[in-house]
């Protein structure tokens, strides 16, 4: 019995979690078969993250639009992408991954129809605005049904890679994509083509997750005060980060203000988390090593991704006098040596664990970094461009493989989808950091140098050199998570229990 006027200390109620799945049954045949269509749907969710870059003159002239209102058809996606993406994961603990899969897939497909049909700058804005809701609840959705289907050890690491691969193949073709489909038909048709892609994966994870288990988390309330801070803090905070390129870091309303508002609404965010019951984010998970670890190396090994991406294509078009289409055909190689390095990468992983393959992708990405900083004015190709992206390739996924292997390894299976949700968010966090840094840092050095009367061949090439260094610097920090965050000793994994989606 309590004192007079002392509180109550009972604890809250503990959520439910239901799980049909029968003891001891067999691990579902079907498993590779939905690995198939649930990496399809990735793959057209990395595929239009890159897409429209190429596109964006053409979209331009067609629409009448203006600088800003262009800016906003990237920003947009951007901003609903990485801000729901923490609701998206808790929401497939929550309500069950295959529906909230299936949800985000469907809002996609529909919001990419949206987008082709458009016939003005606001519709297409708000279209891809909605693209990102659908792709913020697809991602980590299919993230957790890969690491909740397959059994944790040697085919959980093989279901990743495969994943990797195939998303990373989409980054890297959605730029070539985008060239060539606005040259030979019509910048609407970037656009059309999710909706096969998005038809099939669909269907397919209908039929083949008939009958599966399903495990989520019942019993409490939503938390809908945490999913609101942290969409709109998020939401602050890539839009200032996005804006630092056109307005400057020190632009108080669409830099410092939008910062602010990011930094308090995540504060608040975090208080009501450490208060709710059931919390959007679990905040012990930070606790678990391997999410930590994982989730930076998500966002330096994205940044340096990202920060490649842009600034190789700047180098193309601005240094070697490359056409656009021709520009996006020189980055295939990169895609390439990716989904060849899966495999051999994979195999050592089994015998060795995540930290040797994770440790060499960082080296290869600071190596590749290096070979670009001395990339001349009046360079080739083949000579000075080639070897890099190759060794980036390799090195991107070299990296990429380890950390999603890694960062789910101790984690719960009713909490994959918020863990998922975390991974993912840092890919999108680090991009975006990734290029607004170096950037900005190149076009400043640009700009610097033009006034100074360089001719605007050496000024870009001056910038282009700057960015690369830094991101050289993002490659470095990698290096010592992938050093200093993973344990140094592989220990086998115990054989696992059948997974439930």
């Amino acid at each position: 019995m309590h004192p007079r006027g002392s509180h109550d200390h009972r604890p809250h109620r503990r959520p439910r979690t239901t799980d049909t799945a029968p003891a001891g049954a067999a691990a579902d045949p079907r498993r590779w078969r939905l690995l198939v269509f649930v990496a399809l749907a990735q793959f057209m969710v990395l595929l239009d993250t890159t897409v429209v870059n190429l596109a964006l003159p053409a979209i331009q002239a067609d629409l009448k639009a203006g600088a800003t209102a262009v800016e906003w058809v990237l920003t947009a996606y951007i901003l609903c992408f990485g801000g729901l993406m923490l609701l998206g994961g808790r929401t497939a603990d929550r309500w069950g991954r295959r529906r909230t899969f299936l949800l985000g897939a469907l809002l996609f497909t529909a919001a990419s129809l949206l987008c082709g049909l458009a016939q003005g700058a606001g519709l297409l804005i708000a279209a891809r605005a909605l693209q990102g809701c659908g792709a913020a609840f697809l991602s980590p959705a299919a993230m957790s049904l890969v690491t909740t289907t397959f059994p944790k050890g040697r085919e959980r690491t093989t279901a990743l890679a495969v994943w990797a691969a195939l998303a990373g193949l989409g980054g890297t073709l959605g730029v070539i994509a985008g060239g060539l489909i606005t040259d030979s038909l019509s910048w609407r048709w970037i656009f059309y083509i999710n909706l096969p892609f998005g038809i099939v994966a669909v269907a397919g994870v209908l039929l083949l997750s008939r009958g599966r288990p399903e495990t989520r988390i019942r019993g409490s309330r939503p938390d809908i005060a945490g999913a609101v801070t942290v969409t709109a803090g998020l939401a602050a905070l890539v839009y200032a980060i996005v804006n630092i390129q056109d307005h400057g870091a020190a632009s108080t309303p669409y830099v410092l203000a939008p910062a602010a508002a990011s930094l308090a609404l995540l504060a608040a965010f975090v208080l009501i988390e450490r208060r709710t019951p059931d919390p959007l984010m679990p905040l012990h998970l930070f606790a678990t090593r391997s999410l930590a670890t994982a989730g930076l190396g998500r966002v330096l090994t994205s940044g340096v991704q990202a920060s490649v991406l842009f600034l190789c294509s700047y180098y193309l078009q601005r240094t070697l006098g490359y056409s656009t289409l021709r520009s996006g055909f020189a980055f295939l190689p990169l895609g390439v040596v990716a989904i060849l390095v899966t495999a051999p990468a994979t195999r050592i992983m089994h015998k060795t664990g995540p930290r040797p393959v994770y440790l060499a992708g960082a080296a290869g990405s600071v190596l590749g970094l290096i070979l670009l900083t001395q990339a001349p004015q009046h360079g080739t190709y083949l000579m000075h461009l080639l070897p890099a992206l190759l060794i980036l390739g390799a090195s991107m996924q070299c990296c990429g493989i380890p950390v999603n292997v890694h960062g789910v390894s101790d984690i719960p299976a009713r909490q994959q989808g918020i863990a998922s949700g975390v991974l993912v968010a840092a890919f999108q966090v680090g991009a975006s950091l990734g290029v607004a840094t170096v950037a900005t840092s190149a076009l400043t050095r640009t700009t610097h140098e033009l006034t100074h009367h360089t001719t605007p061949a050496l000024a870009w090439l001056d910038g282009l050199h700057l960015g690369f260094w830094i991101a050289t610097g993002i490659g470095v920090l990698n290096l010592l998570t992938a050093y200093f965050g993973l344990p140094r000793h592989h220990t086998a994994p115990a054989p696992a229990g059948p997974r439930t989606a």
